[in-house]
């Protein structure tokens, strides 16, 4: 059960210091899940949030669930596992329900208030630098340090460049600037097109 808490407690302290929606979270997870806990390698944490982006809801909750559910597994055996995923759902979703609670009981109050402003303004650029350390964590995970997984060598493999996941972005992001193409046929074409190209 010491462990059960530690799971609540760790999804907790992930939610107090997140602002700005789940891939602001993102960093929040790598540090504490892969660097400072070692429960998942740098390749399952990329993957575990491929799979929460594809999932239906948040991003953060799908995330958050899928690790208890795993974490509590390892502790507590099956029903731990269905344990774990509901603390850890309930961890990350403790402080916002505490706060949105007193934002709605004190909306008037605080809506004009000379201190809150300042502190939001302080925010904003940081959640910003946050959604930026994500897309490097992805980069560097899908595009530059992943081997190369075909026979293709040459600058691309000195480099540790990964040309499947180079190809894809291109296109994604052709698709999604040029054309308007929409976020659920990238994601289905981007699914399709790694499956094809790791075959080569």
């Amino acid at each position: 059960m010491s462990q059960m808490l530690f799971l609540y407690l760790l999804f907790v302290k992930i939610a107090v210091f997140t602002f700005g929606g789940g891939y602001a979270m993102i960093p929040l997870f790598q540090s504490e899940l892969v660097d400072t806990y070692a429960l998942l390698t740098p390749q399952a944490f990329a993957d575990l949030v491929a799979l929460a982006q594809m999932t239906p809801g948040p991003i953060g909750l799908n995330a958050a669930t899928y690790i208890g559910c795993q974490q509590g597994m390892a502790w507590a055996g099956i029903p731990g596992g269905l344990l774990g995923a509901a603390l850890s759902t309930l961890g990350l979703l403790t402080p916002s329900l505490i706060l949105m609670t007193a934002a709605v009981i004190f909306l008037e109050k605080f809506k004009n208030n000379r201190y809150l402003k300042p502190v939001l303004d302080g925010i904003r650029p940081a959640t910003l630098g946050l959604i930026g350390a994500a897309v490097i964590f992805f980069a560097n995970i899908s595009v530059f340090s992943a081997p190369v997984q075909t026979l293709w060598q040459g600058a691309a493999g000195r480099f540790g460049l990964n040309w499947q996941g180079c190809v894809i972005f291109a296109l994604a992001l052709t698709a999604r600037l040029k054309f308007k193409t929409g976020i659920f046929a990238i994601l289905a074409g981007s699914m399709l097109l790694g499956i094809v190209l790791h075959l080569f």
